[in-house]
This record gives structure tokens, C-alpha cells and sequence, in this order.
């Protein structure tokens, strides 16, 4: 793997971790609990709408920790073989000087 293209995985990851502990945040969802406890929040349209948007967070969460867990497992079982060096100077072509 390139270094540059190991750099953007990289990146990619920390930038992965801190999406999902910004979804995990409770703070939030403890606040929309309190919310949704007060008399006259909703209607029952809305509340359906709620209710469909949490359940699909839901199946998403879980279908996220299963992609991470597949993730985690097929890294492990690459092998590290280590890459070829490249040839040194003045040795390319290999020629006996014929």
C-alpha cells in the first residue's frame, strides 16, 4: 500500500470513529427523552414518523457494528508479507555485458 493512500485510510477511520461517538452522544438522546415526555409534544402522525426514524437509526446501528466486526475479523487474517524492494541503481536490466 502506498503511504499516501495509507494516510487517507488513515484519516478515514479517525474521521469514521468521531461520526459514530457523535451519533452515540446520550446527552442528546437523554434530552430528546425529556422532551418527548411533556404533554401535547406530538401528534400521532408524527409521533409514527418518530418512531420510523428510530427504529431505521436502529437497524443501522446494528447493521454498522456488524460491518465493523467484518472489518476487524478480515484485517486479522491478512497475512503481512513483506513487499519486494525495488532493484538497486545501476543493476536494472540485469545484462551480463555481452
Amino acid at each position: 500500500m502506498q503511504q499516501h493512500d495509507l494516510t487517507h485510510l488513515e484519516t478515514s477511520i479517525k474521521g469514521l470513529c468521531d461520526s459514530l461517538a457523535g451519533v452515540a452522544d446520550r446527552k442528546s438522546f437523554e434530552e430528546f427523552l425529556t422532551t418527548i415526555h411533556k404533554p401535547g409534544f406530538t401528534t400521532p402522525a408524527e409521533v409514527a414518523l418518530l418512531r420510523g426514524v428510530v427504529d431505521s437509526m436502529h437497524e443501522q446501528a446494528k447493521t454498522l457494528v456488524g460491518l465493523k466486526q467484518i472489518l476487524l475479523s478480515g484485517a486479522s487474517k491478512v497475512e503481512i508479507n513483506p513487499q519486494p524492494l525495488p532493484p538497486k541503481a545501476g543493476r536494472a536490466g540485469g545484462g551480463t555485458g555481452d
